[in-house]
């Protein structure tokens, strides 16, 4: 997830560059030069598109709510660092000489250089602080548990799907002490446009007609909390049965151990 929050940046970075660069006065701060106006609607463009790039990767790992976040949350550090990293710039352009200061009033103040510097620095240190504390908060978003390494792929039928548990430990454990635990489903663009319900459940259905809890949600992410039966072991199995539109009926399993470690662990300390 590093390298997510690392592209985003540097996408942003250079995208706000190359909007810089489309421009007449920043173009000739960077490049000594003014280029002409076709390359300044090429530049302009690729600043353009690379944003919407940072976008599209940002919502793609994390989905809108937190990937639009993200985005805007880096877009505006990468737009802090340009702004002081222009000034500093070796090609920068001389200052122009401006007019002559009008002699000081005895009634006007004016602020001490050394105030000017000071009051600088302590912008800087809080713009580092905003960062560490950005930075930190986004450590701590927890990543999807489809998106986490854990997940399994598999495929039932034709399709391949991911199954991940939303909750990395043992099951939870509700009135009469029944264990429950949730996990979430994915299938691939064509079984999901194909797929008319899908069931998960411990242990190989007996019957077709029983085949688990059916999944919620519709379109990429499914998801369902089941109960542990009391026969289940550290050797169970998930066993998915999937219901194409077209009526057909496609099961596979996954073992309990591959996808929730903690839980077979919770298993054998129970039995």
């Amino acid at each position: 997830m590093t390298s997510v929050h690392l592209g985003v940046l540097l996408l942003g970075l250079l995208g706000f560059t190359a909007l810089a660069l489309a421009t007449e006065r920043h173009a000739h701060h960077l490049l000594r030069r003014t280029p002409a106006p076709g390359w300044r609607r090429l530049a302009r463009a690729a600043g353009w598109g690379l944003l919407l790039l940072s976008l599209v990767l940002s919502v793609a790992a994390l989905d809108v709510g937190i990937g639009v976040t993200l985005w805007l949350g880096w877009l505006s550090i990468a737009a802090l660092t340009l702004v002081f990293a222009l000034p500093a710039w070796p090609w920068r352009p001389p200052a122009r000489v401006g007019p002559l200061r009008k002699p000081m009033t005895p009634g006007s103040v004016s602020l001490p250089p050394r105030r000017r510097v000071e009051g600088r620095r302590v912008f800087a240190l809080w713009l580092v602080v905003v960062l560490l504390v950005y930075g930190l908060a986004l450590q701590a978003v927890p990543v999807k548990p489809l998106l986490r390494s854990d997940a399994i792929e598999g495929r039932v039928g034709p399709w391949t799907f991911r199954l991940a548990e939303s909750e990395r430990r043992g099951p939870d454990l509700v009135a009469m002490d029944i264990p429950m635990k949730a996990y979430h489903v994915r299938f691939d663009e064509t079984g999901d446009m194909a797929i008319r319900e899908a069931y998960l459940r411990v242990n190989k259905p007996r019957s077709l007609r029983a085949p688990g809890i059916v999944l919620n949600g519709t379109r990429w992410e499914r998801h369902v909390n089941i109960q542990l039966p009391a026969n289940a072991t550290a050797d169970s199995a998930l066993w998915l049965t999937v219901v194409g539109k077209d009526g057909s009926v496609h099961q596979a399993a996954v073992r309990m151990g591959d996808v929730s470690p903690a839980t077979v662990a919770w298993l054998e300390r129970r039995s």
